[in-house]
């Protein structure tokens, strides 16, 4: 039986730590999910996000994490 995204999110962070956004986008899309139910899904875990900046001030990379 197939997990729910909530579940497949869930775990993919706890194991993973923080993840660049584009990579999660593309690992939920490569196990068969759409973006709306991943959108649900962050919704629901309450996946905070991180904004990376470096001495120029912030880059285009976002990060999703799990508060422990």
């Amino acid at each position: 039986m197939k997990k729910t995204c909530s579940e497949w999110l869930r775990e993919f962070l706890q194991v993973e730590g923080c993840v660049l956004c584009d990579v999660v986008r593309e690992e939920a899309q490569n196990m068969g999910y759409t973006r709306q139910e991943l959108k649900e899904a962050r919704r629901q875990l309450k996946v905070k996000t991180y904004h990376q900046f470096d001495e120029y001030g912030p880059t285009p990379n976002y990060f999703w994490y799990l508060e422990e």
